[in-house]
């Protein structure tokens, strides 16, 4: 019998967020630690068998959408069957997956036979230069050549996250809105956050209404209704464009009271939030032999104290925080 994860403030939990690695071919600032951060060793990530166990634990507390994640996810050895087998459990409604689409161009069209619906490409400029100075990496035509074959691929939605930065690329975002016209995408332009503390720099913040006010000189934005499984951003349509355009303000005006996800990392840490400061630890649960049933119970149990509100600002106080480890 499949039950349902409800937290104490109401909200049905019925989306989880896999990352597969913490090991990724890019270094992006807001996503690595100043440092460069350790990787996990293979030992310290969770199998593959045992992450696709506890999708079968989640599924059966009604958790209908997954989304893959790193890291990069597809660095990691076995990442395709993963998918196609997350795909084929009972109970799952979508897999989307989170690429910055580097190895993309091979591997689009085996990831939409896997099962793959969504797809997120990460893509912070248009500039070979830029985008090397942003990542560490001169892979700018690699993923874009990954762009290119998952629009050829057929997945339900592909959708361009761009993270804008003052100073950085924000000079980039009207360009970014233009790719909407001639193309059926999502640009999704995301406020710069302190997802990794040691390397934010609040003279780099941008809010997503100046964003807003940028793409508005493009011409009129009609509002999109969301899909089911639409997530948080405000979607609009530039006229005459065949793709959208969507906002995302985890910053400036959180979208808490709607949140229906959890977040495995690939440890086996199991979260709350992106910001939460506590985790359930499912990996010494595993290697101690717990039941299917312990293991959901302890899930439901943990989710039921999902905060009301993200608390950025306590997250933001530990200089050892880092998306990377959490899971983009």
């Amino acid at each position: 019998m499949t039950l349902n994860i409800t937290d104490d403030h109401g909200r049905l939990v019925d989306y989880l967020r896999v990352s597969i690695t913490d090991r990724c071919n890019l270094k992006c600032e807001y996503c690595r630690p100043p440092s460069g951060g350790q990787p996990s060793t293979p030992c310290q990530m969770l199998k593959l068998k045992d992450l696709l166990r506890l999708v079968r634990v989640f599924t059966g507390l009604g958790v209908k959408k997954f989304r893959v994640t790193g890291g990069e996810p597809l660095v990691r050895k076995g990442a395709l069957s993963f998918i196609r087998q997350v795909r084929q459990t009972p109970g799952v409604e979508q897999v989307a997956l989170t690429t910055n689409g580097v190895l993309l161009a091979g591997m689009a069209a085996p990831l939409r036979q896997a099962g793959v619906g969504v797809i997120n490409i990460s893509l912070d400029s248009l500039s070979p230069e830029k985008y090397a100075a942003i990542t560490g990496g001169d892979l700018f035509h690699e993923a874009r050549a990954g762009i290119d074959a998952a629009m050829e691929a057929g997945f339900d939605a592909v959708k361009i996250n761009m993270v804008v930065m003052r100073g950085i690329n924000d000079d980039e975002v009207e360009d970014f809105a233009r790719l909407t016209m001639d193309n059926k995408l999502q640009v999704r332009f995301i406020e710069y956050m302190p997802a990794t503390p040691s390397g934010w720099k609040r003279e780099k913040f941008m809010t997503m209404d100046q964003v807003m006010e940028r793409v508005r000189t493009l011409g009129v934005m009609a509002p999109v209704n969301k899909t089911r499984w639409g997530g948080p951003a405000k979607i609009y349509k530039l006229e005459g464009a065949m793709g959208e355009v969507g906002f995302i303000s985890p910053v400036t005006s959180h979208f808490c009271a709607s949140c229906n996800r959890l977040r495995l990392t690939a440890g086996g840490s199991l979260l709350t939030c992106l910001f939460s400061t506590d985790r359930l630890e499912l990996e010494p649960m595993l290697a101690n032999g717990a039941s299917d049933v312990q293991l959901a119970q302890a899930i439901a149990g943990y989710a039921k104290i999902k905060p009301a509100v993200r608390d950025m600002d306590a997250y933001s106080r530990d200089m050892e925080k880092s998306m990377i480890r959490v899971g983009g």
